[in-house]
């Protein structure tokens, strides 16, 4: 396989990222639509702009739900839009590099497939699995048969996977992340303040103020809605608050975590006991989950640089080392 002009592509249920060969060229925007009719409003950045402040007549959503294509159509106009943007690509000559997770159906793959091929000439989509792209992007040597642990917490999914010789051994796609916790938050607020608050600031708080273990003792004045009068209402919202409020959904994912190591052949599962978990996506920031997740299972828990790139950075990885090429596969139906 040659690939002189590929792109990667990280489709998460919230983020859209593309990164070139070369890795130079970066772009991140939100996985998001606005419609009106049949109308497109925007996409991306400027759609997430328009989320908790449209009429009813607009539509403002996301194509991805659970780490997979929700709505197609809805999808190509985002990448296609998307891709229009990032000035490298070229439809005639680019391939792209997709990441998948790993547990997702045939029928759910193929959907990722089409979507993609809606927008390119046949024969220029790959795709991978995303927990083999984060280990390549931590430098875990993925083609060997030892066994590593790759935990990746993203927006609406953690995918929790065991790998060895470039596969998924064991894995387990979980339906819950960051906008679990984000709801978590907005049902807390609801409860013990009165205030009903939107997507946008309940992902404010959690960003801002959510902690494991030993957090700052501070707060944040949010904005909404007064549940009983319906007149707009401002509350200051203490860090205690809001990491209580996700201790339940974390904590379930701490026992798929458990579940998977359990179930992990025991020559691998001896490999990650002395290698540890890696842990990376977007919700693994929150201040001090390592060290919970570390307590709770009495294993090493490492959190990666920028793991909320591990994904993009491991596939350009994958575009350029031709050993790891055979495991980027162009699925025919």
């Amino acid at each position: 396989m040659l690939f002189t002009n590929m792109v990667g592509v990280d489709l998460g249920t919230d983020t859209l990222k593309l990164r070139d060969k070369s890795g130079e060229k970066f772009m991140e925007s939100r996985d998001m639509i606005a419609v009106s009719g049949r109308r497109v409003l925007a996409i991306g950045n400027d759609a997430w702009e328009m989320l908790g402040k449209n009429p009813r007549s607009i539509r403002v959503s996301r194509p991805m739900a659970g780490g997979v294509i929700a709505n197609a159509s809805d999808m190509e106009i985002v990448l296609t839009q998307t891709l229009r943007k990032f000035t490298t690509f070229s439809q005639k000559s680019a391939g792209i590099c997709l990441a998948v997770p790993s547990q997702v159906t045939p029928v759910e793959q193929r959907a990722f497939y089409n979507v993609m091929n809606s927008t390119l000439s046949p024969g220029k989509v790959h795709l991978v699995d995303k927990a083999v792209a984060d280990a390549v992007s931590v430098g875990l040597p993925v083609l060997s048969p030892a066994g590593h642990m790759i935990v990746n917490i993203g927006a609406d999914t953690t995918e929790i996977a065991v790998l060895s010789e470039g596969q998924v051994v064991i894995g387990r796609t979980m339906r819950e992340g960051g906008l679990e916790l984000d709801r978590d938050i907005a049902t807390m607020v609801r409860r013990k303040f009165n205030i009903s608050i939107g997507e946008r600031t309940a992902e404010s708080l959690k960003n801002n103020l959510a902690f494991m273990i030993n957090g700052p003792r501070i707060e944040q004045k949010v904005f909404g809605i007064h549940m009983l009068s319906g007149l707009p209402k401002s509350d200051m919202i203490p860090a205690l608050a809001v990491s209580v409020s996700v201790l339940g959904t974390v904590d379930r994912i701490v026992e798929e975590i458990r579940s998977v190591v359990d179930r992990t052949p025991p020559m691998l599962r001896k490999d990650i006991m002395r290698e540890g978990i890696f842990l990376t996506g977007g919700v693994s920031m929150l201040q001090n989950l390592p060290i919970y997740i570390q307590k709770q299972l009495s294993l090493p828990v490492y959190h990666i640089q920028d793991p909320k790139n591990s994904t993009i950075r491991g596939i350009v990885t994958m575009i350029n080392e031709k050993e790891l090429h055979p495991l980027m596969r162009s699925p025919v139906w």
